[in-house]
């Protein structure tokens, strides 16, 4: 028997003595394990008993024919292979047995050999049978597996024949372009890179990696929607019988990891300044300290003498404002080194509606009638771990920033609603916006336009709000006002660090 044949158990099946003792005899001698049966109730009980790989079933039995037992060997043991032997020859009983499950019919008489050389046969192709259903099943496991893989990957991955026209696209690069897969099936790949982005070295990026094997690099690629994102891209040949049949693209959108470095950088920046500021107050209040005391001294020593009386009053006037400065400045570095925050569950409205009075009283009474305020929220609002104390201070300065934007009046609305597992306060004004060159600089310590103050307002409030997790966006348009928007997390450690989305439209600085 060959080695690899799974099992060699047959059940002789024959009401004739002696032919059964020969069929086991040639079973037995090329190495199976051979067992009788004279009738068709002795075969069945056999058959449960032994559970034979082969049965070789004579059709007319004594007590119960072959057929019978043909359809219960196929019921209870449906893997044994069942070969029917018959006197008649007929065609009608061939038909019959097949369509009942028979594997294959020998008329007798037959040579003895031959029917050894059948049983093999039977054995290897059932084997085969078997391999085949096991490989179709790894194939099925291994393609779901991989068509999992391509679901839940974050990384865009993009197959293309050898022209270049996609032909597969996974969940996360539909998501990442804002295409569906069939809009994206046999299109050009390159209708997702933008023009920029492609190099004189790389212009054909399906051309290239077919004949370099592979390129990687940062690119920028094109939405639907025409806005443009960031992302490292990484291609490679698909080969088919050694021959190239295509490209594959993998893209891993580095618009976070961007915000993250930007972040990074702003946060440098903030230190560096803080230990800058710190010693130049130091020395400005000594100066500021000299310089007003002269000025009293000179004012009293002038007092009969009119220009002389109003030229050391600007310069009191001068030492009061930088004092100002001084002390906003020192309150800022005092701030962000030595305050505690104390986080817990708090609401996000009340304070609103405490900043905002805060901010009714220092404005000028006119200007405080000609902005009309509106708060909207949402009925059931999430509560956020902050502190309390902090995200007033941040309210207060966004609102006062709005109020100082419509010196002439104007509209300042505040839209309150929560997202996802978040809260989101949008101050929105109509006054004169901000420009585009300005407003990568808004959240930068000293940075105003406003002939007073230290510009220290919104940079506080980038500090507050980073220490919340949370995030800020910045949207202007010129001469039609600015919207400022907080997300604020309702648990710390689920917020992502704060990234400064800036959109404008022209304007000047605030």
């Amino acid at each position: 028997m060959s080695a690899d044949l799974p099992s060699g158990r047959i059940l002789i099946v024959d009401d004739s003595q002696i032919l059964n003792d020969m069929l086991r005899d040639i079973f037995e001698g090329s190495g199976f394990e051979a067992y009788q049966a004279f009738s068709g109730l002795e075969a069945k009980a056999l058959a449960l008993k032994e559970r034979p790989d082969i049965a070789l079933i004579d059709v007319n039995m004594p007590d119960l024919n072959g057929i019978e037992v043909l359809r219960f060997i196929k019921e209870k043991l449906p893997d044994t292979i069942a070969v029917m032997m018959t006197a008649s020859g007929s065609e009608e009983t061939a038909v019959q047995v097949l369509k009942l499950g028979a594997d294959e019919y020998l008329a007798k008489p037959f040579d003895t050999g031959k029917v050894v050389d059948l049983a093999l046969w039977l054995l290897k192709h059932r084997a085969a049978e078997r391999e085949n259903v096991r490989l179709r099943k790894e194939i099925r496991r291994t393609e779901q597996y991989l068509a999992h893989l391509t679901r839940i990957i974050k990384e865009g991955l993009i197959t293309t024949d050898s022209r270049g026209r996609i032909e597969l696209v996974n969940h996360a690069a539909s998501n990442m372009w804002g295409y569906s897969e069939d809009e994206l099936r046999g299109q050009d790949v390159h209708l997702l890179i933008h023009g920029e982005a492609r190099t004189r070295a790389h212009r054909d990026v399906v051309k290239a990696t077919l004949e370099q094997g592979n390129i990687e690099g940062e690119f920028h690629f094109r939405k639907k929607d025409r806005t443009v994102f960031p992302g490292y891209l990484s291609t490679s040949v698909i080969q088919d019988k050694d021959r190239p049949r295509g490209i594959v693209l993998v893209v891993a959108d580095l618009t976070r990891q961007n915000q993250v470095e930007d972040k990074l950088r702003q946060s440098e920046k903030l230190a560096s300044l803080g230990k800058v500021v710190e010693g130049v107050a130091h020395e400005v209040r000594n100066c500021l300290t000299s310089l007003g005391g002269f000025a009293s001294r000179l004012r009293r020593i002038t007092e009969e003498d009119p220009r002389a009386e109003n030229y050391t009053r600007i310069i009191l006037d001068d030492v009061a404002r930088l004092e100002s400065m001084v002390r906003q400045i020192e309150d800022y570095v005092r701030f962000s080194k030595f305050y505690s925050f104390q986080f817990q569950k708090i609401a996000v409205t009340p304070l609103i509606t405490r900043a905002h009075e805060r901010v009714l009283q220092l404005v000028r009474v006119d200007l405080a009638k000609k902005v009309s305020f509106r708060m909207e929220a949402d009925k059931e609002l999430p509560a956020v771990s902050g502190d309390a104390q902090a995200l007033e201070e941040v309210f207060f300065n966004l609102l006062m920033n709005a109020y100082e934007a419509m010196p002439n009046g104007g509209k300042l609305n505040v839209r309150v609603k929560g997202r996802n597992s978040a809260v989101s306060v949008a101050v929105t004004d109509t006054g004169v916006g901000i420009s585009d060159d300005a407003i990568s600089d808004i959240f930068t310590p000293f940075y105003t336009s406003k002939t007073s103050g230290a510009g220290m307002g919104l940079s506080k409030v980038y500090l507050l709000v980073e220490e919340h997790r949370g995030s800020i966006s910045v949207t202007s348009e010129h001469r039609k006002g600015s919207t400022f928007e907080v997300l604020l997390p309702q648990e710390r450690f689920l917020g992502s660090a704060p990234g400064i989305e800036r959109t404008t439209r022209g304007g000047s600085v605030r």
